[in-house]
């Protein structure tokens, strides 16, 4: 019999991987014939830091290295440069999810609107150095301002829906380690 622990463990591993692929599909869904002037919010990337903030357990770097490595394929995006920065910076979130469980929740978000920026700033720069073509500055703000702003969305719909809440103090996993 499978402890329930693990299996919720591995449920909602396998719930963020579908949960970003149909993000992915959804994006490439061809909704409109006209190339828009404003870019959607990178629903991945905030789902990936809320999740890391909240239950890093839930989100382990390898699950993040392959969903936003096949969406750096699907978009014709770099190959790898975004899914190393997001990988990067979900672990560097995932370190302080233990001292943020205790602060208030517009801390959160500042941190993570912070990790957001040195994302979009990170990969802006490594594309300049390497001589990569990059999507407008604009494109790049709007994106930027409405994943920030889509992030409480997105911890609201994960905690109301899914469950996905910050570990309380003393909490324990399946083999007794501290949460």
């Amino acid at each position: 019999m499978v402890d329930p622990l693990t299996a919720r463990l591995w449920l909602m591993r396998t719930l963020f991987v579908g949960l970003a692929l149909l993000s992915i599909f959804m994006h490439l869904l061809p909704l409109e014939t006209i190339p828009s002037s404003w870019a959607p919010p990178d629903l991945i990337m905030a789902l990936t830091f809320a999740w890391a903030m909240r239950r890093p357990e839930y989100v382990p770097a390898i699950s993040v290295a392959a969903v936003v490595l096949l969406a750096d394929f699907l978009f014709q995006r770099p190959p790898g440069l975004q899914a190393a920065l997001m990988v990067i910076a979900s672990e560097i979130l995932r370190t302080r999810a233990m001292a943020n469980r205790d602060m208030p929740y517009l801390v959160e978000w500042a941190s993570v609107a912070g990790m957001m920026i040195a994302v979009a700033a990170a990969l802006r720069v490594l594309m300049a150095m390497f001589f990569i073509p990059a999507p407008s500055l604009s494109l790049v703000l709007i994106q930027l301002a409405m994943s920030i702003t889509l992030y409480p969305i997105v911890v609201l719909v994960s905690h109301v829906l899914f469950s996905v809440r910050r570990a309380a103090p003393g909490e324990v996993d399946a083999l007794g380690h501290r949460l």
